[in-house]
């Protein structure tokens, strides 16, 4: 008889869900296993890859050379160097005013002796650190300088790299190691970012490290650019103050830009008109019109080509129109920069025969509604675009009125107009709804002026414009705005206009 309290055996059973499980786990401890090996082998490779970079191959013993090691902290850098014998060398840091073509002055210099040797540098960068910047040559202190806590209030938002350029201000048997441009933080309040735009020639605080020979001086960098041979084209005009810059979009018009104002969009942009007494006229409705020339003088046919010289302190340049049809108006005109007025340019009907025909011209500043131009000064008085439109001092005519300004100007015109905001539009146009996608001036808030002699018989007037540009029947958010800044002026006398931009106080 079978005994039924004889227990059975048990075997082991496993499922198809179960067995499927356990592979799939063995299948992903293999992969992982496999995967850790290779970023080893990886690893590895890299910094065998790193070491050999940062191995210095000398190609000519009488040369300088270095090569740069890997970075094993954000605030240290450090070089291979070779120093040629037979000549002496120095190792300088220079700190103060800095560009992409300019060597601050040197806070240090130190001797390096001929042969190999490892520079290393030392970057406390920030205020808390009190700008401090220290150099070890071979691991023994060579330079400590600290430029203080309040060496750049607020501290910076970003830095740029500077390179060694190809010119006969900088020597060329010179070799730097580091340099560095710091851009200033505009802060706006908590949640107001600021996005800031500018390029590497413009006047910052930054530092440069390079070997050189010790007696060597480095001029201060001019406070213009356009020179002959300059690496790049960044307009004509001042370094940190407005500079002419063709525009590709509209070859008509004059554009300048000032991205010493934290923004390389132009600042202003002019349409100019041209009457002669025939009735014949310039203007970008001209057809045959093809460009606008840039000249060293108002009759000369070479291309603009100034000099470098330090003690030039006023540099001119001219516009002379290029237009197809000999029949039409071709006027010549100057624009002049002071190095003792950095905000301003000058503008004039160039002294030269191509400008006898012509009876009046008009300068039409545009670009109001990306400035959010709202408010008209004249010396003590101010006139809103609101108070125009409310009171019927502007003539309406559809969604555009006109303005008449000649009652305010007197004597010598002197008039400004600016916006009524005191944050960059960039933080109003993302802050605030209704006006996303206006595509408003992303620089510092300006105030613009302009200058016109009694002598011009200047005739003013502003364009008001109620609605937003390109969406008709869209009013413009914060009410009206002067779109548009319009002056006629007698083309026999060839006296300066003044046009400036400045920030906000």
């Amino acid at each position: 008889m079978n005994d039924p309290k004889i227990r059975r055996s048990f075997t082991p059973r496993f499922s198809i869900a179960s067995l499927l499980t356990l592979t799939l786990l063995i299948a992903l401890a293999t992969a992982c296993g496999l995967a850790y090996q290779k970023n080893r082998e990886m690893v590895q490779q890299r910094n065998e890859l790193q070491a050999l970079s940062s191995r210095l191959y000398v190609t000519d013993d009488n040369e300088l050379a270095s090569s740069e090691m890997p970075r094993v902290a954000d605030d240290f850098r450090s070089w291979n160097v070779h120093i040629p014998d037979g000549k002496e060398y120095h190792l300088r840091l220079g700190i103060g005013t800095v560009s992409e073509n300019e060597v601050p002055p040197t806070a240090a210099s130190v001797p390096i002796a001929a042969g190999k040797h490892r520079v290393t540098l030392y970057l406390g960068d920030s205020s808390d650190e009190a700008f401090r910047y220290t150099v070890y040559v071979d691991g023994n202190l060579a330079i400590d300088k600290t430029m203080g806590n309040d060496w750049i209030p607020g501290g910076w938002s970003s830095a740029s790299s500077l390179s060694w350029q190809r010119q006969a201000a900088f020597s060329q048997s010179a070799l730097q190691l580091a340099g560095r441009s710091y851009e200033p933080n505009a802060d706006f309040g908590k949640g107001r970012y600021f996005n800031s735009q500018s390029d590497d020639y413009v006047t910052r605080k930054g530092f440069r490290l390079w070997l050189d020979e010790p007696n060597r001086e480095y001029p201060t960098a001019s406070p213009f650019l356009g020179f002959a041979n300059d690496p790049s084209y960044l307009g004509i005009g001042l370094r940190d103050g407005l500079r002419y810059k063709s525009n590709s979009r509209s070859s008509y018009e004059w554009t300048f830009i000032r991205p010493s104002l934290h923004t390389n969009e132009p600042v202003l942009r002019i349409s100019a008109e041209f009457f002669a007494s025939d009735g014949t006229t310039l203007s970008n409705q001209t057809q045959s019109f093809q460009s606008w020339q840039l000249r060293n003088a108002a009759v000369a046919e070479d291309s603009l080509n100034w000099q470098a010289d330090p003690a030039q302190s006023v540099y001119s340049a001219f516009l002379q129109a290029d237009v197809e049809s000999e029949k039409a108006l071709q006027p010549v005109v100057e624009l002049k920069w002071n190095a003792d007025r950095p905000d301003e340019i000058g503008l004039r009907l160039a002294d030269t025969p191509a400008n006898d025909g012509i009876g009046t011209w008009r300068l039409r500043i545009l670009d109001g509604t990306k400035h959010l131009w709202r408010e008209l000064r004249f010396s003590e008085k101010t006139i809103s675009a609101n108070q125009a439109v409310d009171s019927g001092m502007a003539k309406p005519s559809g969604p555009r009125s006109t303005l008449n300004l000649e009652a305010f100007a007197t004597g010598d015109a002197r008039i400004r107009w600016q916006t009524d905001q005191t944050m960059p539009l960039q933080i109003l146009e993302r802050r605030h709804k209704e006006y996303a996608g206006l595509g408003l001036y992303k620089g510092l808030p300006l105030t613009f002026e302009l200058q016109v002699p009694a002598t011009l018989n200047p005739n003013l007037s502003a364009t008001v414009v109620t609605e937003a540009p390109d969406v008709p029947d869209d009013p413009l958010p914060g009410g009206a705005v002067f779109d548009e800044i319009r002056f006629d002026l007698e083309a026999e006398t060839r006296d300066w206009v003044w046009l400036r931009t400045q920030p906000m106080q």
